[in-house]
């Protein structure tokens, strides 16, 4: 009657083992995977800065800095100019074999673009016209904020705002039906 007793014992024990490594497996992975969960949420600090590369940098440079960015470092390979905010732009060489990019029109002939804030922004158009800017086209928001794209003369397209929902104008972000997520 022992035998059976542990036998049966035994078997139930084995269950209950079976048991726990079903539910304890999953838990035990949770936990080893916990730290790459808490690895995954990283929090945006801003644009450190934005990259333009040209078959003419110095020429480049030269219309940005018309535009009001300042030089803050420069070597054989790129011109850094600062655009406030702790952000930059980097103007750096293109590859010569690379294709030129045809001229502007447009700003939705564009695939990507920085917008910058800056404090006079009908003097940043004034002062791109001046430079050589192949278009200027004005974007009034929904909530009021002007916005000016202008084309430079390398075919990339960049923005200037005076103020924007970019720079925590959550009325605007309102006005164009965006409910602003709280900080985290």
């Amino acid at each position: 009657m022992g035998r059976i007793v542990f036998a049966a014992t035994t078997k139930k024990a084995m269950q209950m083992i079976n048991v726990t490594r079903l539910v304890a497996l999953p838990i035990l992975l949770a936990l080893l995977a916990a730290p790459a969960l808490a690895a995954d949420q990283i929090k945006m600090k801003g644009i450190g800065w934005y990259v333009i590369r040209s078959h003419d940098r110095d020429a480049l440079a030269d219309f940005y800095r018309a535009l009001g960015f300042e030089e803050w470092a420069s070597s054989s390979k790129i011109v850094g100019l600062r655009a406030g905010g702790g952000a930059a732009l980097e103007i750096g060489h293109l590859d010569p074999d690379a294709p030129k990019t045809p001229p502007r029109t447009s700003r939705n002939q564009s695939q990507a673009m920085a917008i910058f804030g800056v404090n006079d922004v009908e003097e940043v158009v004034r002062r791109a016209r001046a430079a050589g800017a192949t278009f200027v086209e004005r974007y009034d928001s929904p909530g009021g904020t002007p916005l000016y794209y202008l084309g430079d003369p390398d075919g990339n397209v960049v923005g200037f705002a005076q103020d924007g929902p970019m720079w925590g104008n959550t009325e605007e972000l309102k006005a164009l039906g965006l409910e602003p997520a709280p900080e985290k």
